[in-house]
């Protein structure tokens, strides 16, 4: 049975066909693209994309399209369809067979039990499998009808886009505008695609008269005449499956005016007997495409009649085969017959469709089976089947990792439980458990408010007799109710601390408090009450907790306990110089235990905090090099575009300290981590940072407002927006703003929240806010009106000082030896104090080799200089500072360097004039060196830093891996090298470097 177009010839649509065409010429030779192909029900969207792949000259053409299934929708059905084709054609491709892909095809293999990250490891292994099935000819994925889309397949399709990059592959997707109604999801995320380079948008258009005879006439077999043109120009709107429609009558000047386009497409099932109709009735049903297996069960009619039913709607057009499948010819004409259902009807065949899903389908998985006898139980109003199938169906979506669909079908499970009186026999569980499935799901999908509200509500189930705030008197429940209790206040303890809510602490207490005494689950509380502690700031109180988790943990077996308590204790230890250390050795433990039983979120919590560990130590380089560990770990997992972002911002910071400016923000730039929010908007806050640096404040004010679309405030943790707000500040104060700048510094100064602990902000935030303070006391000189907030903004500050002065020995070296010199610099109204606190924060940056930090200390130092009288220290600071801000392209820097200097009457050397650093009163110490005599001296920093890795014999590529740029950048550099050390070779360069002292 073979599909027949109702238009024989092709119109209208030539220019839209070559467009399509020359993008994927483009993919092929450039880049991946992608194009979206919009236009109203009937344009002819199908049509085109039909045409397209009979002449595309792609290696491969496939196509899947999107169900019409509302909630119950088969997650990923798109995609599915298309990497069953690609598997079947190419055979599954690359020396690892794909894990989880297996969840979609499960013909390729077993199903992995763990979904720790699986979901991200999913996406990247489609990402991987399109890639390779691009080559070597290229590869168009045509994804039909995106307007139907599940949650899982709108998501699956923004990852590839935005990671989709030199792989020769065009995506063509197909969407009906007229469906997108207020409420519709793709109107939010439309905007988003088309901003992105690679994405374009072809809008389809009615035809126009011309091309409506055309399409008549090929149609007809013969020209129309004028008159009739005109007819159905004007009835069809030059929307071509309204002219076909019109083509079914013989005489267009007395054919009936169709009452909307829904009688315009039912008259083509006029000429169908009644069988055929009712045929049409349950393949309109069925969803996007029934199989002949389910329709024959579903219609209970003999084989012959079924297939003469079939052969006449297919010869009257109204359906096409596609594969083992029949769909209708034109999505509309399935609504049209839908709608023309009586509601009795509709009841029934819903019924009949899900009482044959129950009994099995040939060829149906079960996943898809459950899907779909759970969105017809619900249509057929046989409540108590549709709760079940809805709950095995949210198992199935979990299993998918399709978590928008697990929460839709557990949320589906809520709705009817008051409906169906024996609810919790018949899916084997409580309404408590369903609503911490629901619970969990939430927070899976990052909505801990939702999280928090489904953990609430069950827990008020559970004990209702008792007061939420203590559950302390809890022995009267069964062991198994005992253990549903502390996984309720375990989750929404959890769900609060990613809000940095008030309560997360206590709901862990009241966990550890009523779950059984040996039960296993305990080490999980305590290791969660550990890390919340070490959030608040209590790092004693954590060190117990995680102790006390630790040895439960190794006691019962419970690896990721294990982890999670080492990570917490090497943290705190970490805090202290006396066991910084033994600190470290534990969250290295923490993290190679977490790697062993494959547990890649608590592996990437240990090396994240090592490597913050490292930075507040001082020691930076330690710290990029742990933090790209971490990228190339996850980039082994398969979850660089899921997790990465977590270790690329704090690379991108390390540079950033470096004042390595350009090779943070090129990282930034040509970083495709994208799948996670909060990664996403890490990212974004250092790239604030470094557009503030660097002058560029339109930018800035660009990615602050993209930050906040990235991470809405309403349904976030608030800790992830401490420094964004101080970044805010900053922006405020630099732009003249001092009204609003005061307002920050005093809300973060203010805020009381148990999260802000004095490590995480303190060495982020005292030195701007300290710069705040000293602009309000400057105002306040002939402002009277600021005198009230600059004397609050500075007592504040100082109290904070204070405070840090008191934690003695457990001060890291980086606010010891930076931040508090630099603020208290900033501060002080005299300039003999200014000037030594000054001195030792340059002898702090230079210690600790922060440039930036530098820079603004040099600076600091030479105004101080000339306001005392001592113009040799003044210039020679000032000259340093320019000549560093210079190097790293600190534009903002920059002008406050000539701007101190003017002020100072101090007049800087022209840029590029070398000068004897180590002479300076700001240094830290030595003698003068003649530059002269120091081949060395010539060489930029980047120079210096490649010379001292060819010294160590690392080839260009190793270089380029190690410093994160480009390989052709390398070969500059190591040309520049060679030609200012007078050398021909790589051999030679590094002899001179070893005689010069480098090793």
């Amino acid at each position: 049975m073979e599909r027949r177009d109702p238009s024989p010839v092709f119109v209208g649509r030539e220019a839209e066909l070559k467009e399509l065409l020359d993008d994927a010429d483009l993919a092929r030779r450039e880049a991946s693209t992608a194009v979206l192909i919009t236009g109203e029900a009937g344009v002819g969207k199908s049509r085109l994309l039909r045409e397209y792949a009979e002449r595309a000259a792609m290696g491969r053409v496939v196509t899947g399209g999107c169900l019409e299934l509302g909630v119950g929708g088969v997650p990923f059905a798109p995609f599915i369809t298309v990497l069953r084709l690609l598997a079947r054609e190419t055979g599954v491709v690359g020396e690892r067979r794909p894990r989880e892909m297996t969840r979609l095809l499960p013909e390729l293999g077993n199903v992995p039990d763990s979904a720790d990250e699986g979901r991200a490891r999913l996406f990247e292994e489609i990402l991987t499998f399109f890639e390779a099935a691009a080559e070597p000819g290229g590869l168009t994925v045509i994804l039909e009808d995106l307007h139907w889309a599940d949650t899982s397949t709108r998501d699956l399709l923004v990852f590839l886009l935005r990671n989709l990059h030199t792989a020769p592959v065009q995506l063509l997707i197909s969407l009906r505008t007229d469906d997108l109604h207020r409420g519709h999801p793709l109107r939010r995320l439309l905007p988003e695609l088309e901003r992105l380079p690679s994405v374009g948008r072809l809008d389809l258009a009615p035809l126009n008269r011309d091309e409506v005879a055309r399409q008549a006439a090929g149609i007809r077999g013969e020209d129309l005449p004028a008159n009739d043109v005109n007819l159905v120009y004007e009835r069809s709107g030059g929307n071509p499956l309204f002219v076909e429609s019109f083509m079914e009558y013989g005489d267009l000047a007395t054919a009936p005016v169709p009452e909307g386009p829904r009688e315009l497409l039912l008259g083509a099932l006029r000429p169908l007997d009644d069988t055929a109709r009712s045929v049409l009735k349950s393949v309109s049903l069925g969803g996007e495409q029934v199989s002949h297996e389910l329709l024959a069960t579903v219609t209970g009619l003999p084989s012959d009649e079924l297939d003469s039913a079939l052969r006449a709607a297919i010869d009257a057009n109204v359906l096409r085969t596609s594969g083992e499948y029949y769909v209708f010819r034109h999505a509309l004409l399935a609504e049209a017959v839908q709608e023309d259902l009586l509601p009795g009807e509709r009841v029934r065949l819903h019924r009949r469709f899900a009482d044959a899903l129950e009994d099995g389908v040939p060829g149906l998985g079960s996943r898809a089976a459950a899907t779909r006898l759970a969105h017809h139980a619900y249509a057929a109003h046989d409540l108590p089947r549709a709760l079940e199938a809805a709950w095995r169906a949210a198992y199935h979506a979990r299993g998918a990792l399709a978590h928008p669909e697990a929460l839709a079908m557990v949320e589906r499970v809520l709705e009817l439980w008051d409906q169906v009186p024996d609810a919790a026999w018949r899916i084997g569980t409580s309404y408590p458990r369903v609503l911490w499935r629901a619970s969990r799901s939430a927070r899976a999908l990052g909505l801990p408010v939702r999280a928090i509200e489904y953990a609430s509500e069950a827990l008020g189930q559970l004990v209702p007799s008792r007061p939420t705030a203590d559950f302390s008197g809890s022995d009267d429940l069964s062991e198994e109710d005992r253990v549903l209790l502390a996984d309720l206040l375990h989750a929404r303890g959890e769900a609060r601390r990613e809000m940095a809510g008030d309560g997360a602490l206590e709901d862990l207490a009241r966990a550890l408090r009523v779950m059984p005494d040996k039960h296993r689950e305990r080490a999980k509380v305590l290791a969660a009450m550990a890390s919340t502690l070490l959030m608040r700031g209590h790092d004693d109180d954590a060190a117990r907790g995680a102790r006390r988790a630790l040895d439960l943990a190794r006691n019962v077996g419970d690896q990721r306990s294990e982890a999670d308590s080492l990570i917490t204790l090497g943290t705190v230890y970490s805090h202290d110089h006396s066991t910084a250390a033994e600190g470290r050795r534990m969250l290295e433990e923490g993290a190679r235990i977490a790697r062993g039983i494959d547990r890649p979120i608590v592996e990437f919590r240990g090396l994240v905090n090592l490597g913050s560990n490292l930075k507040f130590s001082g020691r930076f380089g330690d710290a990029v090099q742990t933090w790209r560990s971490g990228l190339e770990r996850a980039r082994q997992l398969g979850l660089l575009r899921a997790q990465g972002a977590l270790f690329l911002a704090g690379v991108a910071d390390g540079l950033t300290m470096f004042g390595r400016l350009e090779d943070a923000r090129a990282l930034l730039q040509s970083a495709s981590v994208t799948e996670n929010p909060l990664g996403r908007a890490r990212m974004l806050n250092a790239t604030v940072c470094i557009h503030l640096l660097q002058g560029a404040h339109s930018k800035a004010r660009e990615a602050i407002d993209e930050f906040y679309r990235v991470l809405p405030e309403r349904t976030s943790a608030p800790v992830e927006f401490v420094g964004m707000r101080g970044l805010q500040m900053e922006l405020a104060l630099i732009s003249g703003r001092l009204d609003e700048a005061a307002e920050r510094a005093l809300d973060l100064l203010n805020e009381e929240r148990p999260w802000m602990g004095r490590w995480i902000w303190l060495a982020l935030l005292l030195v701007p806010i300290a710069e705040v303070a000293a602009r309000l006391r400057v105002e306040a000189v002939s402002n009277p009106a600021y005198v009230e907030v600059a004397t609050a903004v500075s007592a504040a500050l100082r109290r904070h000082i204070d405070r840090i002065d008191q934690e003695g020995g457990r001060t890291r070296c980086l606010v010891e030896h930076v931040a508090l010199p630099m603020s208290r610099a900033v501060l002080a109204e005299d300039h003999g104090e200014a000037f030594e606190h000054w001195r030792t924060a340059v002898t702090g940056t230079r210690r600790f080799s922060a440039r930036i930090e530098l820079i603004r200390s040099l600076t600091g130092l030479g105004a101080c200089a000339a306001e005392l009288g001592d113009r040799e220290t003044a210039e020679q600071s000032l000259a340093e500072a320019r000549e560093l801000a210079e190097e790293c392209s600190a534009g903002a820097l920059l002008r406050e360097v000539i701007r101190v200097s003017e002020e100072a009457g101090v007049a800087l050397p022209s840029p590029g004039c070398g000068r004897d650093r180590a002479a300076s009163p700001a240094s830290s110490g030595g003698t003068s060196t003649d530059h002269r005599n120091d081949p060395l001296a010539a060489l930029t920093p980047r120079e210096t830093e490649v010379l001292a890795m060819i010294t160590r014999g690392r080839t260009n590529r190793e270089i380029a891996n190690e410093l994160m740029i480009s390989i052709k950048t390398v070969s500059v550099h190591v040309s520049n090298v060679l030609a200012k050390l007078g050398v021909s070779n790589r051999n030679a360069a590094a002899v001179r470097a070893r005689d010069a002292g480098m090793t």
